[in-house]
């Protein structure tokens, strides 16, 4: 027992001396804290920041920062990269506070040029070095991409990000990537690196990009120039195993969620994931740092939203600072480990599968949960599409699945193959929540698919999901009543709901479930009509 304590002992302070007292496991975070800025004018601040303005002074700036001190200690990250910090002083003040409230960062990195309103930043609970800027161009006032680097025998590269607002077209936030790109060029193949920050890019932009914001042929930064998808196709982390070490391709873990939650902001009811930690190869091939598998996540504490489940951000009202909220973006963290070589030598590699299974839409709902992710559907047409939501039938008069938050790139009367990554039971009805298209094989007519709407086809047990449509009835008490038939009905929103007594033409509905009753569900406004 006795060498057994020596032993761990000398483990233990042999990683210390490795990692210059960094821990074997870190928690790395991103958090854009919407606009801390001190009670000093300096003559950048946004209008609304300016000290003595707006009911913004001293006292604002402190209960400001106590708020993001909050979440900070609750969160207790060992390194968290910041965006929208004014300046260095502001960054000092809020180390100070955290100081105070007693869950300290003694350590701290902030961008010096260019003069811009707001920097990025990271507070660390150990010590870092070789911090640098990383210029976006030689003229203009674009942020800079903050360098820093955890040492150790193997360092750990840090790229703090915060890209163009979503104000601005496309081709700005490639100037990000680019810049960010050419530095990646430039280090060694093994090299380790985290890529984080507030990328104002979803996360598979390139596949529903605004119009109003493609002046690039539909390519993104964040997809297209640091490669987080490749051939149309996303990088997931489970892939990096199939690149070299020097690949330059980056997998975001936002892609370890189902799709329904993956979102950081949320811009009046655009659900976002617009802040992300990406990783290369080099964090998944079983030694030194390495991703934990499953350990992304987003910080979502109840006071961090209201009553409405809306963001608390920080409150600006009637051209006033409300002194409460705290910001618009949720917090994003990661747990990365160094393995010591004992782990390594300990490390099973997990079995390549060689090929992906095939099956039906009939025999996938019959193995959720998935056991062995992915599974490949063959030519599933999508039979309607309502946002990120859509309906998968293989045949007018066979099985139809929901696919729930997952359906962005997906086209309405287009038939594509599409490997399946996660799929749930929600109150019994069986969703798709991940999936990635492999293929487009071709069209469909989608008015095959709607049925009418009879009590045969609503409790046909092969029918769940079905698109029907075409029938007028009253609505009374949450039912659609046709003749002497009721049928239970769902309004996705609560605005939508008609009148009692209303009549109502159902254009499309879904045929749902929930708490093993059935129901019309209505997905969009445009899917019904009240009639005179």
């Amino acid at each position: 027992m006795t060498f057994v304590r020596i032993f761990l002992c000398f483990l233990f302070f042999a990683i210390s001396w490795i990692h210059g007292g960094v821990p074997e496991q870190i928690t790395v975070a991103s958090w854009n804290v919407e606009n801390l800025f001190d009670a000093i004018r300096d003559g950048d601040e946004y209008d609304e920041y300016v000290p003595g303005r707006h009911g913004w002074d001293a006292h604002a700036f402190e209960v400001k920062r106590f708020h993001i001190a909050r979440v900070l200690c609750d969160l207790d990250a060992d390194v968290v990269a910041l965006q929208e910090i004014e300046n260095a002083h502001a960054l000092q003040e809020l180390q100070e506070t955290l100081r105070r409230v007693g869950c300290p960062y003694p350590y701290s990195f902030i961008t010096r040029f260019p003069d811009t309103p707001v920097h990025v930043a990271i507070l660390s609970k150990f010590r870092l070095r070789q911090m640098r800027d990383i210029p976006i161009r030689r003229t203009g006032r674009y942020r800079s991409i903050l360098e820093a680097v955890i040492p150790g025998k193997v360092p750990l590269r840090i790229f703090v990000n915060h890209w163009k607002s979503q104000s601005g077209p496309e081709s700005e936030r490639i100037l990000y990537a680019k810049a960010l790109e050419r530095r990646l060029r430039t280090l060694d193949p093994g090299s380790e690196y985290i890529v984080l920050g507030d990328f104002n890019t979803d996360y598979d932009a390139f596949l529903h990009m605004d119009p109003r914001l493609d002046d690039t042929h539909g390519a993104t930064g964040l997809n297209q120039i640091l490669h987080t998808a490749v051939d149309g196709r996303l990088i997931r982390p489970g892939d990096l195993s199939r690149f070299p070490k020097g690949a330059p391709v980056l997998a975001n873990l936002w892609l370890e969620l189902p799709a329904s939650r993956r979102w950081s902001h949320n811009f009046y009811g655009n659900k976002q994931a617009i802040d992300a930690i990406l990783i290369p190869p080099t964090l998944a091939d079983g030694e030194n740092w390495e991703y934990v598998p499953g350990s992304f996540g987003v910080f979502r504490p109840s006071y961090l939203f209201g009553a409405h489940g809306e963001i608390r951000r920080w409150g600006y009202r009637h051209g006033r600072h409300t002194l409460e909220g705290y910001s618009d973006h949720l917090p994003v963290f990661a747990r990365f480990r160094y393995m010591v070589p004992s782990t390594k030598q300990s490390t099973t590699p997990r079995p390549k599968r060689t090929s992906i299974p095939e099956m039906g839409i009939d025999r996938l709902v019959r193995s959720i949960p998935l056991q062995h992710p992915p599974i490949r559907l063959h030519e599933a047409t999508v039979v309607w599409k309502r946002g990120r939501h859509a309906v998968l039938q293989e045949r007018p008069d066979g099985p139809a699945i929901l696919v729930y938050g997952a359906a962005a790139g997906l086209r309405e009367g287009h038939r594509y193959v599409v490997d399946v990554y996660k799929a749930k039971r929600y109150k019994t009805l069986p969703e798709i929540t991940d999936l990635q298209i492999v293929r487009e094989v071709g069209t469909d007519d989608p008015g095959r698919y709607i049925h009418p709407l009879t009590p045969k086809i609503f409790h046909d047990p092969g029918s769940l999901s079905w698109t029907v449509g075409g029938v007028t009835g009253r609505y009374n008490r949450k039912e659609l009543i046709i003749g002497a038939t009721r049928y239970p009905i769902h309004f996705k929103k609560r605005r939508w709901i008609p009148p009692e007594g209303s009549r109502i033409r159902i254009l499309r509905s879904q045929i749902g479930r929930y708490r093993n009753r059935r129901e019309l569900v209505i997905w969009d406004r445009n899917d019904f009509a009240t009639q005179e």
